[in-house]
């Protein structure tokens, strides 16, 4: 194999990843051997795994490794390129000793694909051996790689122990290689994932239809679901734990080694026919229980075991969450970012949530599904998962199929989805908003943990963010109404604490918000974003959506900002009811805050130049509510709060949901003018503007606020 043909194969696939926006991840790097001979045996489900893995591993470890290809493609000078770069026809009669010399003499490392072909069901059992089921073979997973690998270290050990035994008829002193010695052939298991696998027209499908017409079926198809694959999907790639055959034949051999008569030869295929289905199921089930477990799993897995064919939406987005955290807290799976926390609370927030709505339109579009909007009740279509498909179309007319026969394997977390499908809704309810909070509250105590000040910190009690729902109605799990504060820059939860009472000796439950970098130390406040800030703001929305069947946002300043932001993202049958904007920033008064934008070019500037001397990065105030306030602004919490100033301002016209304006005539920090931009520019057909004649910013905890709070409540009694 020539090195150049090899480095121009990495260049092309370098600047094709870059064009298709290909994710790959990897884990596992570090299991690979260094400076020792290894075969990588990998799952196949794409075509695409022969071009890519060797690049993968070229790039990120320097490794030069050959592999099968189907013999099928090694036609014209597309096959004198798979020549080029080392790959060897399945057909090709002599492979085994190509692959066996390569691995003795570490010439070269391979790929195999122990499955034999493409699995593109993803339908392999483990009946006490892997099983594959394809059109073309029902029975257990190909031993040759396992038959390969260890014949090149029963063959090297030979050769090796040969040359001390000084046997001149067997090994030339002077052709023999010392390095043999210090190596071991390795197998490293290789799980490849794909997320999302999605069928569709893709732009590699049409360039492809414009050059060649009367397209093969299953061309067709590969090149709908790899196209979508290389072009849409995260590609996770893991190196499971290196297995070394010296080790592993060491006692077998040990034992046969001691039989007299018998030649080496027939000793060497004895261990070899002993060890090779061991071997196999070894590795394999290293390669299955490897696999990257991510929200499409858990949604088919949650379908098939639901007991009832009907299911409430919510309910079932309630299972999927709960399910995610349970696996998250076992540490035994590799999880995707799919089902991480931060992702998961979306399917809670009545945005656009790309991971739900997914899977859940695929599922619908193949008929697994039918939902009813009225009622919001999905129906199972359970023969689905029975349903027999054409193996060479079944990723494209049953996907999620696919995926459900890739998590059969996976007995324990079957257990974990049948477990959390059996809980009853109320207690699940509890379950998952209290979940949310607690995760609120441990993300609290380690931020301030880590960024606790004795100058500048409060006490915990007035930055942790605090649920009061202590006087709900224990007949039902529902509350009819909950309201969501959210405090201001530099403030912390506690700014709302009388507004919070106020509400809730009203039988309201409240969720009073910390927003990301508050209540711990302005430090914690320096590197985080307005977008933070936000998901803030969304936790605290995806706890009251638990529970809650009508939501309102009254956000104090930034706090309002925020509000007003949310407001215009929502979906049409968002619980989200009405926004209270109070002396939302929209105009800053600060003659500082106009100096912020030319001070953060400065530092910036001066960065380029690796100059530290001279920079300006905090400016120090006194607030007008200290108790609360932290009293250093840093410039760049100041340039995000300008940068949601400015994104507000241009979303204004999306809000039709029922809307307070509140603004104080003499507001010391935010220009008044805010109120009247908020009021004329949104599109709400139910909203109204106040505009007290007060002198303080902070309108919530000094003189006249009993007189906010009732406008307040009247407004949400007034509510359509």
């Amino acid at each position: 194999m020539q090195k150049k043909s090899f480095g121009y194969t990495n260049l092309a696939l370098n600047i094709l990843e870059k064009i298709l926006g290909t994710r790959f991840t990897l884990n596992g790097l570090g299991n690979i051997p260094k400076d020792q001979p290894v075969m990588f045996v990998a799952n196949h489900f794409t075509r695409s795994e022969t071009f890519f893995l060797p690049y993968i591993l070229y790039k990120y470890t320097n490794r030069r490794v050959r592999c099968l290809a189907d013999n099928h493609i090694f036609l014209g000078k597309f096959g004198d390129f798979l020549r080029s770069i080392g790959a060897i026809s399945t057909k090709d009669p002599n492979r085994d000793n190509i692959i066996v010399s390569d691995l003795i003499n570490n010439s070269y490392d391979w790929i195999i694909y122990p499955e034999g072909s493409m699995i593109k069901s993803k339908e392999t059992r483990n009946e006490g051996v892997f099983v594959n089921y394809t059109p073309y073979r029902i029975g257990p997973v190909r031993t040759g790689s396992a038959v390969l690998a260890l014949k090149s270290e029963l063959l090297r050990q030979d050769i090796v122990e040969s040359y001390h035994r000084q046997l001149h008829s067997i090994t030339n002193n002077n052709q023999y290689n010392p390095y043999l010695e210090r190596y071991s052939t390795h197998i490293v298991p290789v799980n490849i994932t794909y997320y999302p696998i999605r069928p569709g027209i893709n732009k590699i499908q049409k360039v492809v239809a414009r050059f060649l017409q009367n397209i093969p079926k299953q061309i067709l198809e590969e090149l709908e679901i790899e196209g979508n694959i290389l072009m849409n999907a995260d590609i996770n790639i893991s190196f499971g734990k290196a297995i070394n055959l010296q080790e592993y034949i060491a006692t077998s051999r040990n034992l046969i080694q001691q039989i007299p008569i018998i030649k080496g030869e027939t000793k060497n295929n004895f261990i070899i026919r002993y060890l090779r289905l061991k071997l196999t199921n070894h590795f394999m089930e290293q390669i299955y229980s490897d696999t990257q477990i991510n929200f499409d799993h858990i949604f088919i897995g949650i379908l098939k075991h639901y007991s009832e064919t009907k299911i409430e939406i919510d309910h079932f987005k309630r299972i999927i969450y709960y399910t995610a955290n349970l696996l998250q807290k076992t540490r035994r799976y590799r999880l995707n970012s799919s089902l991480l926390e931060e992702n998961l609370i979306h399917m809670f927030t009545d945005e656009p949530n790309t991971a739900f709505s997914s899977v859940f339109d695929l599922a619908i579009t193949q008929n697994i599904i039918v939902y009813d909007k009225n009622t919001q009740i999905i129906t199972i279509n359970k023969e689905c998962f029975e349903k027999k498909t054409d193996f060479h179309q079944i990723r494209l007319e049953n996907t999620l199929q696919v995926i459900a026969n890739e998590l059969k394997l996976m007995e324990n977390i079957n257990n974990i989805i049948k477990k959390t499908t059996k809980i009853n809704k109320e207690e699940l309810i509890y379950l998952v908003y209290q979940h949310i909070y607690q995760h609120d509250l441990e993300n609290f105590n380690h931020q301030y943990q880590t960024f606790f000040d004795e100058k500048f910190s409060k006490k915990p009690d007035i930055g942790k963010p605090y649920l009061l729902e202590d006087n709900l109605n224990n007949d039902s799990v529902f509350a009819d109404l909950g309201i969501i504060l959210v405090h201001g820059y530099k403030s912390s939860p506690a700014q709302m604490q009388n507004l919070a009472q106020f509400f809730n000796s009203k039988n309201i439950p409240v969720y009073a918000v910390r927003l990301s970098g508050h209540g711990t130390s302005p430090l914690d406040l320096k590197n985080t974003t307005w977008q933070q800030w936000l998901e803030s703001l969304n936790r605290g929305y995806a706890t009251m959506h638990q529970f809650c069947k009508k939501v309102i946002i009254v956000g104090f300043s930034t706090g309002g900002l925020l509000a007003l932001y949310k407001a215009s993202q929502i979906n049409k049958d968002s619980k989200l009811k009405a926004i209270v904007s109070i002396n939302s920033a929209l105009k800053l008064k600060d003659i500082r805050a106009k100096m912020v934008p030319t001070i953060n070019l400065w530092n910036e500037l001066l960065e380029k130049f690796d100059i530290n001397k001279g920079k300006i990065e905090f400016i120090d105030d006194k607030p007008e509510t200290p108790e609360f306030n932290y009293s250093r602004h840093y410039i760049s919490s100041v340039v995000e709060l300008e940068n949601l100033m400015q994104k507000c301002q241009q979303e204004l016209n999306k809000i039709t949901l029922p809307i307070l304006t509140i603004q104080a005539k003499h507001d010391p920090v935010v220009n008044p003018i805010s109120g009247d931009i908020i009021f004329e520019n949104i599109n709400s057909k139910h909203k109204k503007i106040i505009k007290p004649d007060m002198w303080q910013h902070n309108i919530l905890t000094g003189q006249g606020k009993e007189t906010i709070f009732k406008e307040i409540a009247n407004f949400i009694k007034e509510i359509p």
